[in-house]
């Protein structure tokens, strides 16, 4: 399992290059991250990653606070996922992440598997019966869990985090409306 400390970048088909750019300048310019690096995703219209030094979580919710004042900082992206870690691709190697990520659930708290698949012949019930099997710990909830356990196969890659949120999407943030603003 290797460390990768980045974010997984969800928007329109074909408009990857735009989200990406969009994404290097508020991580850079606005945020002033050094050594940042975003790419559409090979063979998957409509995503892109950003992989960089500081802890994803924190940059989701740094980035959150941009959106909550500005939401025209992000005409392009729809999503952001926090990515910790990344992996290749097999029911193996779920395991050995599951194990890694039971050591940071607590009794107490209870936690989903947030699971997507792209470009895997791996069913959806095989991969979350291997990872859900080894984390002994708290309790599983669908509705509103305490942590949230991202798991996004991406083919080759599958890339994990363990976040009190699944995602940012920028619909919460008025994005319609500003769309709406400038139709013509």
């Amino acid at each position: 399992m290797e460390v990768f400390s980045g974010l997984l970048i969800s928007c329109g088909r074909t408009l990857e290059r735009n989200a990406s750019s969009e994404i290097y300048y508020i991580l850079t310019e606005l945020l002033d991250y050094v050594d940042v690096k975003v790419e559409p995703v090979k063979d998957i219209s409509g995503l892109s990653i950003a992989v960089f030094t500081i802890d994803p979580i924190v940059t989701i919710e740094r980035i959150k606070e941009i959106a909550e004042k500005d939401i025209s900082a992000m005409r392009y992206v729809l999503k952001l996922v926090p990515i910790q870690y990344r992996i290749l691709t097999s029911l193996e190697n779920y395991e050995i992440v599951s194990k890694h990520f039971s050591l940071k659930i607590d009794e107490g708290d209870t936690w989903k598997i947030n699971l997507r698949r792209r470009h895997t012949t791996i069913s959806r019930e095989e991969i979350i019966e291997k990872i859900a099997s080894k984390i002994n710990k708290g309790k599983v909830m669908l509705d509103n869990p305490k942590k949230y356990l991202i798991v996004e196969v991406l083919g080759k890659w599958t890339y994990f985090s363990l976040s009190t949120f699944p995602e940012l999407s920028m619909s919460k943030y008025g994005l319609d409306d500003i769309e709406d603003e400038f139709a013509f």
